[in-house]
């Protein structure tokens, strides 16, 4: 069977989200799907073509536009969206990291990875793929917990209101 990475993709996330409903109590499991972060290889592979060696500072002044434009998220957003009428899908929380951490091209190990008193590391070790700790992941952490915590304060909200109704 042959297919392009955007259907293959796309499957990928059908089939979860179809897991998800046939496997997963929802009445005792809260689901997040969190977006992909993006790669830093342009050019080149994993060894030869990565994009934030020697970068110290956050990408502040790329255009979102382009991410908006990509086929990943662009797939993500459009298969959660068509299966959101599902009841499953409609409990699941979307954790999107993709936007804040395309900007992040400072946060890899990749200067990192010999130490201070080395230097930099060559090009050809750099390691754009992970992220240094703490860091970009402390931040999808924080927003994890604050979705939490909107869904814990909209939940007593609730039950405030429906305890009132009914007396």
């Amino acid at each position: 069977m042959m297919m392009d990475v955007e259907t293959a993709f796309q499957k990928s996330i059908v089939t979860l989200v179809d897991w998800i409903g046939h496997e997963v109590n929802m009445s005792k499991t809260k689901i997040f799907f969190r977006t992909y972060s993006p790669v830093r290889f342009r050019g080149g592979d994993w060894k030869t073509g990565c994009s934030c060696h020697l970068e110290t500072l956050p990408d502040l002044l790329s255009p979102q536009e382009s991410l908006r434009n990509s086929f990943e998220y662009m797939t993500v957003i459009h298969v959660l969206s068509q299966l959101s009428n599902k009841s499953k899908a409609r409990n699941m929380s979307l954790l999107n990291v993709t936007g804040m951490t395309s900007r992040r091209r400072d946060g890899h190990l990749s200067l990192y990875y010999l130490g201070p008193k080395v230097g930099p590391v060559s090009p050809h070790k750099q390691d754009c793929s992970h992220w240094c700790l703490p860091g970009v992941p402390d931040s999808w952490n924080e927003l994890l917990y604050a979705i939490l915590l909107k869904q814990e304060l909209a939940q007593e909200k609730m039950s405030k209101s429906t305890s009132q109704s009914a007396e």
